[in-house]
């Protein structure tokens, strides 16, 4: 998302409620839930602890555990069926950190290095080896960050810290947090293409939201249908996109932008920041979910 413009809540509020509130509150929730006994699976004491309630590994407690989750997988299906993959762009942990980790992407050649880093690197070669390292080194600092706040849905902090300082942490912890650390190091430099490509989740949300011929989600439209006359081509909505998507293009037009976009508005503001400096109105809108009176709807690849 190469594309800036002003955080202002009233012209642009997409893009300030997404990235200011939204994502940051989210993040914040999915990872210190355990720390903040919200919700916690303790191995090692062997219960469970629910809005600082502790409940016993018992039959009558343990049986909630996947009633709640495929009641979420059933919550999260209707929410897609309604407004698309709205939590990929706008709760997901995941996309949150990868739109935060633009730099250490770029500092190994996973996006448009700025002017400055290029010169750099024709008047030192080394250079390149030296943004790289600073780029393993920032996200293995966040990957350990984020694997151990992960792994105290399991364990206890006071326990994790104790153990981690008298050098008698188990094997098993430290084993499992290198794998996790692994994982969270592919998924930085993956990227969205992990979202668009090989997520389990953000493919299920696909389907939930367009497995119907006859209902169609949320999507963002282009007011002029196919007819681009009236865009003046300077590609501030596709530069703006978390994944690179053009909204304008026929071929994204088909469903109305694809599997691909997260309905995260954006591109909206995008173009509202640069049609109104110019008085003219937004050519990028949500279509709210509704019938499809079109029949068979074509998927975009």
């Amino acid at each position: 998302m190469a594309f800036s413009f002003p955080r202002n809540p009233v012209k642009y509020p997409f893009h300030t409620f997404r990235g200011l509130f939204v994502q940051p509150a989210f993040f914040v929730f999915w990872f210190l839930s355990p720390v903040l006994h919200v919700f916690q699976l303790d191995v090692i004491h062997q219960k469970m602890i629910v809005l600082g309630r502790s409940f016993p590994f018992e039959q009558w407690t343990m049986m909630w555990v996947p009633i709640v989750f495929f009641g979420c997988v059933l919550i999260i299906a209707f929410v897609s069926t309604m407004w698309g993959r709205l939590f990929c762009g706008w709760v997901c942990p995941h996309n949150a950190l990868t739109e935060w980790t633009q730099t250490v992407r770029m500092f190994i050649g996973l996006g448009q290095k700025p002017f400055y880093l290029k010169q750099l690197e024709k008047q030192w070669p080394g250079f390149r080896f030296v943004m790289a390292f600073i780029s393993l080194a920032w996200a293995s600092a966040i990957t350990y960050m984020i694997s151990t706040l992960f792994l105290f849905y399991f364990v206890p902090v006071e326990w994790f810290w104790q153990k981690l300082q008298s050098g008698t942490l188990p094997m098993i912890i430290w084993s499992g947090q290198g794998l996790l650390m692994l994982i969270g190091l592919f998924m930085i430099y993956a990227g969205h293409e992990f979202c668009r490509s090989a997520c389990p989740y953000g493919l299920s949300q696909s389907l939930s939201a367009y497995l119907s011929t006859k209902w169609i989600p949320m999507e963002i439209r282009y007011k002029n249908g196919k007819d681009l006359t009236a865009c003046k081509s300077c590609h501030a909505c596709q530069s703006a996109c978390p994944v690179d998507i053009d909204p304008r293009d026929p071929e994204n037009l088909i469903v109305g932008i694809g599997e691909g976009c997260f309905n995260c508005g954006e591109c909206i503001d995008a173009c509202s920041y640069v049609r109104s400096a110019h008085s003219k109105e937004n050519l990028l809108f949500f279509a709210p979910p509704g019938p499809s009176n079109a029949g068979p709807r074509e998927v975009a690849e």
